[in-house]
């Protein structure tokens, strides 16, 4: 059987996070996209109904529209986009070794394809989040964009903070996010956001899975997943609790104690390690194998964990590591969720 991995593209093979640095190109846009990302932390985990993890790319889209943000905005910060040191290195192995390889990433389409391309994966192998921006910004009217301007300036000027990820503005962002998002804002014409948006995380992330293993006539127990965050944590799960493969790659708390292999490393062509041993010996295989590494000494890795019932301690020290590794590889995109 064709061996099958999917891969998120925002960490594990590409370190830049779009919309963030999108943002970017707004005057304190970096500060507004950090509570909003927070505040798609905040209803993912409360589990709100019809939203999943990486909605943050829909709740973004009134704020680029009042700065006049375009599609071809976001093609010219991608192309800056880093490529994750051996990606296109363990790509180019994998294909020759005859594995189907696919990207499932909650990234905008103006994004995800032009990475995919630079590693010389088909459009056809890719599904990400559809973003048609500039028809969506030709509908609004002057008295919507009062309404963003306002919205904006509470954001930055009350809602901020530099501790923001951990916490630090919850009791405020909640209140008047809902308020905006799900009262003020669908009354204009861009409408609630992830109606208009569909963001490919959290399940969504899990049924493009599912149909490709379909499209492929095998089960999710063939699969192999790789991602490092919220968006990725219930594809993780799904894969794992299936018998497949998932792999935490500079996983953060949310990912992490759901995968089934831990890896840290600062260059992704170590995972061919744990490829080859799954293909060869499945699940079985691949834990002895990363029992029996030895732990390297430099900070930049590779480190292997079996993370199939870890906890406690023992699970926070991979954390630890994974933590200090993903910020080496992505940056200021590594505090976000």
């Amino acid at each position: 059987m064709t061996p099958l991995i999917c891969f998120d593209l925002e960490g594990p093979l590409s370190s830049q996070d779009n919309a963030y640095e999108v943002m970017g190109l707004i005057p304190n846009g970096h500060k507004a996209f950090e509570v909003v990302s927070r505040y798609d932390d905040l209803l993912a985990l409360e589990g709100r109904e019809g939203y999943e993890p990486g909605d943050t790319l829909a709740l973004i889209l009134p704020f680029l529209i009042r700065h006049g943000i375009t599609e071809e905005s976001i093609e010219q910060v991608s192309k800056r986009a880093h490529i994750v040191t051996g990606a296109a290195e363990l790509i180019g192995r994998l294909k020759k070794k005859g594995w189907d390889l696919y990207v499932v990433s909650t990234s905008y389409e103006q994004h995800a394809l032009q990475v995919a391309d630079r590693l010389g994966l088909a459009s056809n192998n890719v599904v990400c989040t559809r973003f048609p921006l500039d028809a969506l910004r030709r509908a609004v009217s002057g008295q919507d964009l009062a309404l963003l301007k306002e919205a904006e300036e509470y954001i930055i000027e009350r809602l901020y903070h530099e501790n923001v990820g951990r916490g630090a503005r919850d009791r405020l962002i909640k209140p008047y996010l809902d308020d905006f998002y799900w009262r003020r804002l669908p009354e204009t014409a861009i409408g609630a956001p992830n109606r208009r948006i569909e963001v490919v995380g959290g399940r969504r992330k899990v049924w493009a899975i599912e149909r490709i293993a379909r499209q492929h006539e095998t089960y999710l127990r063939e699969v192999v997943f790789v991602g490092d965050s919220i968006t990725d944590a219930q594809a993780a799960k799904v894969i794992e609790a299936a018998g497949g493969l998932s792999i935490a790659f500079n996983g953060n708390a949310y990912i992490v104690p759901y995968a089934t292999v831990g890896m840290a490393s600062t260059d992704l062509v170590h995972l061919e390690v744990v490829l080859n041993e799954w293909r060869n010996s499945g699940r079985e295989g691949v834990k002895r194998k990363i029992e029996a590494m030895p732990r390297p000494e430099a900070d930049s890795g590779p480190f292997y964990d079996w993370l199939v019932g870890k906890k406690g301690r023992p699970l926070s020290r991979v954390l630890a590591v994974h933590r200090t590794v993903r910020a080496l590889v992505r940056g200021e995109a590594a505090k976000l969720g």
